[in-house]
């Protein structure tokens, strides 16, 4: 146990540079002379900590050391591991990263326990993969890019991006960076980007902001008012809702039908959701929403109608 946190301490350091006896004795739940006798120990392994008295004094590991990052234990090494294999489908290369750190694991586990798969359901994955890696490099080189982008209201328009990050959220993938044109950090899909290109121009960091949750506008949106729905839906449908959404209740109809209430947020693409269901779904209240549909299906009627052939 002694070793571990000897070893943490030194990851402590090295990271913030410079502690108290104190912050550190209560960050172990030790005594602020087990701290001084830790950082003795660390000074006879050859790690050049030292302590100083006085205001702006405390506990100091040398600027020039580095410790050898690749010095984890049997446990911390098979946890690591799991996470490669976990998350190496999205890549698509089967050796990197993972086969070499394989090679430093000498156990019998199964590190091979869990399997994420961000992937969608897509003919063209190479496609998708190729998109991801190209912002992936951007972002890990500091580059800018710039590609075009189908937002909401469907006008596409060319945005250059100093990209931040890549953001898993919800049912999607997004790349959080500063638009150029909308001089802000946002969130783009990235199924609505076409012509990526990665660019010579360097991001410029005064432009970042970290990320907060109150700034995702996506399935969870705050400012959306909750509405609780009752309807009517066929078996073999129940399933594709309860993938999106969490049921308050679920009450036997008919052999074929169920009543299912759930409450959610009233997103713009709400009525959208429902009305993609056709006639196997019938909502039942709010009466609002009812009213929503039937006038949206009457627009469709209406075009139909008067449709040019």
């Amino acid at each position: 146990m002694q070793t571990e946190n000897l070893f943490e301490l030194t990851y402590i350091l090295l990271e913030k540079r410079q502690v108290t006896a104190g912050e550190m004795a209560e960050h172990f739940g030790v005594s602020q002379r087990t701290i001084y006798r830790w950082v003795d120990a660390l000074n006879l392994a050859g790690v050049p900590v030292y302590s100083t008295k006085g205001k702006g004094g405390g506990i100091h590991v040398s600027e020039k050391y580095a410790l050898d990052k690749t010095v984890f234990t049997d446990a911390e090494k098979e946890e690591i591991l799991s996470s490669l294999n976990a998350l190496n489908a999205l890549s698509g290369q089967t050796n990197s990263a993972v086969a070499k750190f394989r090679n430093l694991v000498s156990s019998d586990k199964n590190t091979d326990w869990i399997e994420v798969d961000f992937s969608p359901w897509n003919p063209k994955m190479e496609e998708i993969r190729e998109v991801f890696s190209l912002l992936k490099k951007a972002v890990i080189d500091g580059k800018k890019v710039s590609f075009d982008y189908f937002p909401r209201d469907g006008f596409c328009t060319n945005r250059t991006v100093h990209p931040w990050k890549i953001v898993f959220r919800g049912q999607a993938w997004y790349l959080y960076g500063y638009c150029e044109t909308k001089c802000v950090n946002l969130y783009f899909k990235l199924s609505r980007m076409m012509n990526l290109k990665i660019l010579s121009e360097k991001v410029q960091s005064e432009y970042f902001t970290k990320i907060e949750d109150k700034e995702y506008k996506g399935y969870t949106e705050e400012s959306s008012p909750l509405v609780t729905l009752k309807m009517k839906v066929s078996n073999e449908d129940l399933s594709r809702i309860l993938d999106d959404f969490m049921a308050d209740s679920i009450e036997e109809d008919t052999p074929q039908t169920k009543i299912l209430t759930m409450t959610v947020h009233k997103m713009p693409w709400l009525v959208d959701y429902l009305l993609s269901f056709g006639s196997r779904l019938t909502l039942l209240e709010p009466e609002e929403i009812f009213k929503e549909i039937k006038s949206e299906i009457q627009k469709m009627c209406s075009n139909m109608e008067n449709r040019k052939i």
